[in-house]
């Protein structure tokens, strides 16, 4: 496009008519000097209209800009992120000087809004993570990596105040400081009536899988609520699995003693688990290995392992069961009836019959004194005839037969 050309005009070259004759022509000169200003003025309209469409569009451009800005800086916040993880897996520590290694953390897992009981668990996670990880970092650095970590319905809540802020330039106040950012994320995604949903929680809470995960979810739902130490202590064992509980019965622990805290009983729960998942693991093969094999009619060993997974109980071993009122009941097998019905010698005196689901190994038996039964009682008999080399008896368990004449008898013809 051509640069505009402009009439040169000068009103101060007219001169005031002395005559009436000069009148004319000093009209003429006005009419000229119009025609040139009009001319200018045309040209100058046009050239504003055009710089005001070139100025939109500068706006737009610059707009684009920003947004490729945007995008840029969270790209180089990735990278970063890479090459300090590549750091850390090389064994270097991002210095000539060899000075401190900093932790390796794994970055926190996104939160995509659905559960909204890990909300304060994904707020905790990422601000340690960005403490210890990027200590220097800048606000809005930090709240960029934070929707970098937001997924699904959580980042779709931002959407509208992202475009406000990136792409039309109105900055979103709360964007650009941590603490807001946080109160809206919270006023958003944290669960309401929190207190008592965890109150609900810690009523039903079971262990299902281990007594680690039992344990971190009963601190979680417990805190804040009011209840004393002997209370959680009580609802933690309530929740324990029945192996747990059959442990600590076996062990003679009272989870209820006053010198018991919720402290002690998780310990020692937890240290129950650790040994069962050590036992479980040594022994996985234990099932499906091969017994040697025995020759026919020998009898087989005696000897019967203490406790074996799967493994069955014989007679004479100790066992014990558990009664509804959380006590045990120790004893030894008398007997067995069929396959699944042993008659157990209880250490109160009475027997009775039981089933292998109920009983449990016992391992720390109490030994009971057995009274030596009474000497058997020896009746001496008269031999019919004097003759006592020549009778036999047959017995029963209550009775003797009757008594049959041998053959020096009938020799003697008796």
């Amino acid at each position: 496009m051509s640069a505009p050309v402009y009439q040169h005009v000068d009103p101060s070259s007219i001169d005031l008519p002395a005559d009436n004759s000069k009148v004319p022509n000093i009209l003429s000169q006005i009419k000229n000097i119009l025609l040139a200003m009009n001319h200018n003025l045309s040209l100058a309209i046009g050239n504003i209209a055009a710089n005001q469409a070139n100025i939109q569009t500068l706006d737009t451009q610059g707009q684009v800009h920003d947004q490729h800005l945007s995008n840029l800086e969270t790209l180089m916040i990735t990278a970063q992120a890479n090459i300090q993880r590549l750091v850390t897996a090389t064994g270097t520590t991002g210095t000539s000087t060899g000075g401190s290694k900093k932790p390796k953390l794994s970055e926190p897992a996104k939160f995509d809004g659905t559960d909204k009981t890990k909300a304060v668990s994904f707020r905790v996670a990422v601000s340690h993570y960005l403490r210890v990880s990027y200590p220097g970092s800048t606000v809005d650095k930090q709240i960029t990596f934070i929707i970098l970590c937001l997924d699904g319905k959580a980042h779709e809540w931002l959407d509208p105040y992202l475009e406000e802020d990136k792409v039309k330039g109105n900055p979103v106040s709360w964007l650009h400081s941590l603490d807001d950012f946080w109160s809206q994320f919270n006023a958003r995604w944290n669960v309401q009536n929190c207190s008592e949903n965890f109150r609900a929680k810690l009523r039903t809470l079971k262990q299902t899988k281990s007594v680690q995960e039992y344990f971190k979810d009963f601190q979680l739902y417990s805190q804040g609520l009011g209840y004393n130490d002997v209370s959680l202590r009580d609802m933690f064992y309530d929740g324990l699995s029945l192996k747990i509980k059959e442990m600590l019965m076996a062990q003679d622990f009272d989870h209820s003693a006053a010198t018991v805290s919720l402290q002690t009983l998780a310990e020692k729960s937890l240290k129950i688990d650790q040994r069962l998942e050590q036992f479980a693991s040594q022994n996985k093969h234990a099932s499906t290995s091969s017994q040697p094999s025995t020759k026919s009619g020998a009898l087989p060993s005696t000897a019967v392992p203490r406790e074996v997974p799967g493994g069955k109980l014989t007679v004479g071993e100790h066992v014990y069961q558990l009664g509804s009122d959380g006590k045990a009941r120790k004893g030894t097998i008398q007997s067995i009836s069929g396959k699944n019905i042993p008659t157990i010698l209880w250490n109160d005196g009475t027997s009775g019959e039981s089933s292998f689901k109920k009983i449990k190994h016992d391992n720390h038996p109490i030994t009971v004194p057995i009274s030596n039964p009474p000497p058997p009682i020896i009746v001496k008999r008269t031999w019919p005839h004097g003759c006592g080399c020549c009778w036999k008896k047959q017995a029963t368990s209550n009775m003797f037969q009757l008594w049959r004449p041998g053959p020096l008898c009938q020799k003697l013809s008796i």
